[in-house]
């Protein structure tokens, strides 16, 4: 509904963020609304660059179940358009396209870049979105991704427009993209204007923070959407906001702008009167359908497509007269808002407009990820790496290890000792046996990080692993740990749970968190004190706050190379092909029961004896530490655990008064330690 200038500053006037309007401040009422007028809606969002229906990663379409992608998007598109008239339809994206499968890394990091950004390749996204006829976009947080000359390129391939309201440039103060666009139709003979607003979740500013600190300032959506939205309905009929947001569970009482929240699509709905449809995305949820009440009285709709291009929205509005003489949407019964979800599995041939614009860069990205570049000893899967110790996730840390201590060679941070971080990204990733190729890295490692190292101090190191450890459901003390149900505590996604490199520890998950991190100590078994200093290879989402991880934001940087984490992987494969002896090393557990023994390790037989247990020496990791068993009470000395049986001696002690009960304690508290630890003593120990 075109809306006075008047009516929107009073509207704008009227709201404060502990909004409570009654309905009677609501917009003019609709008069008599003839005969309605039909207009369509067709939206996506977080499509990541799934153009085909083809798992890169599995070299084989989606399972049936599962079909998805712009080129049945497409089809959609077309049979809606047929139905309903080319001028009837209007067809949306909201957001993250521009990552996400192989097609979208080989045009935005790899080979294809170059060509985007000097202009003698269209993006291929770009020329799927051109062939079905996209109106309108807006930038996701994805977007960001690989660099603003990247998406700059993007956009100037685009037919439609990319827009951004709550993204401004810090040189001028203006918005980056365009804010909104108004979209002319001439329905049944009638002229209507859809205006579009475009917004993003200010997490870019974390997540992206190497391509946008200075840069671009992200501002808060629903401050944004309130400062927009008057001055778009005082020149369109219909109001779309395409909202780069989840619906989110914040509250609207006492609604905090600054805190520049993640998931705001309801807020934004409920705050800001005016807006007829909202587009939501982000959390990758599939809600085709909800409508909220906003502080005006007036009722919106809400829909979120499903993820990948694996649904279209398709709304339909019914347009009626009001008394200003422009257009409103109808909500009487009979006439309100409809969503049809079409489902890629229900759409059954591709596009071939799509087919044939995308269809030689699919085929060059198919190419791509089947090159081989390394032999594999042996076969090593990535099933069990949210849980126990694997040697795929080492291979990970120890790339990352390596070339941070290659890149602090020669400096001042060279002699301090190097950990890793790495996430157990997919499940069902592999390394074969025999022939590895960029496809099976690329499945291991399926995002775009770089690589960063950071300063930190072993307390930092030991609050770090209690964060990651919160991902673990916790269980009786003696309990057997269950994967179905052991894992993804408070829905914790696999990708914000860590494992590191570097360091020795074992994870109790009998204990509460933040309490959960016991036997913490440097390969060579020595205890980490709270400042001992290390350095800490790191991905950039990581690095810049990504899952809200304690002190690793604010932790001094001392090596940042921008190297691609994925590419480094595909390098040390090319150049020294994948055997597990070269870098698996077993230095994490999940155990159920507290350790009763906090081994150390000696590195030579002939060391001086540690402190006995109960000689008032609480050093942590020294045998029996903590225990009131009275052995060794009278200050006696033994070796350290896992030095074996024959080395075991004990300095003016009677073998049969102490011998005995030490052997049996030590054999006791080894068979405490699950998952591995015995055998990675037995062999440091060789």
């Amino acid at each position: 509904m075109r809306r006075s200038r008047a009516a929107s500053t009073a509207a704008l006037a009227c709201l404060t963020l502990t909004l409570a309007l009654p309905a009677s401040a609501a917009f003019a009422a609709p008069g008599d609304p003839g005969e309605p007028i039909e207009l369509t809606v067709m939206a996506t969002t977080d499509t990541h660059g799934h153009v085909f229906d083809w798992d890169y990663f599995r070299n084989a379409p989606y399972d049936t179940d599962e079909t998805l992608g712009l080129t049945r998007v497409g089809t959609a598109v077309e049979a809606a358009r047929a139905e309903k008239g080319d001028e009837s339809v209007l067809v949306v994206d909201n957001g993250d396209a521009l990552q996400g499968t192989p097609l979208t890394y080989y045009y935005g990091l790899g080979d294809g870049r170059d060509g985007v950004l000097d202009g003698t390749t269209t993006h291929p996204v770009a020329s799927a979105f051109n062939a079905i006829g996209y109106d309108a976009t807006t930038v996701g947080n994805h977007e960001y991704n690989y660099g603003l000359d990247l998406l700059d390129a993007y956009e100037g391939d685009l037919d439609a427009s990319m827009l951004g309201a709550n993204v401004i440039d810090v040189a001028t103060g203006e918005p980056y993209h365009e804010p909104y666009d108004l979209i002319e139709r001439t329905i049944d003979g009638v002229d209507v204007t859809v205006g579009v607003l475009g917004l993003v979740t200010p997490g870019v500013r974390v997540w992206d923070k190497q391509y946008v600190d200075g840069v671009l300032e992200f501002r808060d959506m629903v401050e944004t959407a309130q400062q927009w939205v008057p001055e778009i309905a005082e020149q369109a009929d219909v109001v779309v906001v395409l909202a780069h947001t989840g619906q989110g569970d914040v509250a609207d009482e006492g609604y905090d702008p600054a805190l520049l929240e993640e998931d705001v699509a309801g807020n934004i709905a409920r705050l800001v009167p005016g807006i007829d449809l909202l587009v939501a995305g982000h959390s990758h949820q599939d809600v085709p359908q909800d409508v909220v009440t906003n502080v005006a009285g007036e009722q919106v709709l809400i829909t979120q497509p499903r993820y990948w291009a694996g649904s279209v929205s398709e709304v339909t509005l019914n347009l009626v007269n009001d008394t200003e003489g422009g257009l409103d949407v109808d909500w009487s019964e009979g006439f309100a808002p409809t969503v049809e979800k079409r489902d890629g599995t229900e759409i059954a041939t591709e596009s071939q407009a799509v087919v044939d614009a995308v269809g030689a860069q699919h085929q060059t990205a198919i190419d791509y990820v089947n090159t081989a570049v390394a032999t594999s000893v042996t076969e090593l899967p990535a099933t069990t790496s949210r849980y126990e110790d694997t040697a795929i996730i080492d291979f990970i840390n120890n790339v990352q290890s390596e070339t941070v201590e290659a890149g602090l060679a020669d400096t001042e941070f060279s002699d301090l000792p190097v950990i890793s971080q790495a996430s157990p990204f997919s499940r069902t990733a592999v390394f074969p046996e025999g022939e590895v190729t960029i496809r099976d890295i690329a499945g291991l490692y399926i995002y775009e990080n770089t690589l960063l190292g950071v300063r930190m101090t072993g307390a930092e190191v030991r609050e770090y692993l209690e964060y990651s450890a919160r991902y673990f459901t916790q269980v009786e003390e003696g309990a057997e740990f269950d994967p179905e149900t052991g894992t993804n505590a408070n829905d914790i996604p696999d990708y914000a749970y860590d494992v590191l490199s570097g360091v020795n520890y074992a994870i109790d998950i009998s204990q509460p968190v933040g309490s959960r991190i016991t036997g913490l100590e440097m390969p060579d078994g020595t205890p980490i004190a709270d400042d001992d200093e290390f350095v800490m290879a790191v991905n950039n989402y990581r690095q810049s706050g990504g899952s809200g991880y304690p002190a690793i934001a604010d932790a001094p940087v001392v090596y940042d190379e921008r190297l691609e984490i994925r590419q480094l992987l595909i390098e040390w494969a090319s150049a020294n092909n994948i055997d597990p002896a070269d870098f698996f090393v077993e230095n994490w557990s999940l155990i159920t029961a507290p350790l009763a023994v906090d081994p150390t390790d000696p590195t030579d037989p002939t060391d001086p004896p540690v402190t006995a247990p109960g000689s008032g020496d609480d050093g942590a990791g020294a045998p029996g530490a903590g225990d009131d068993s009275g052995v060794g009470s009278d200050g006696d000395t033994a070796p350290a655990a896992g030095s074996g049986a024959d080395d075991l001696a004990y300095t003016g002690a009677s073998t049969s008064g102490l011998l005995v009960p030490a052997l049996a304690l030590l054999v006791a508290g080894l068979g405490l330690w699950a998952f591995g630890f015995a055998r990675r003593r037995a062999r440091m120990t060789e």
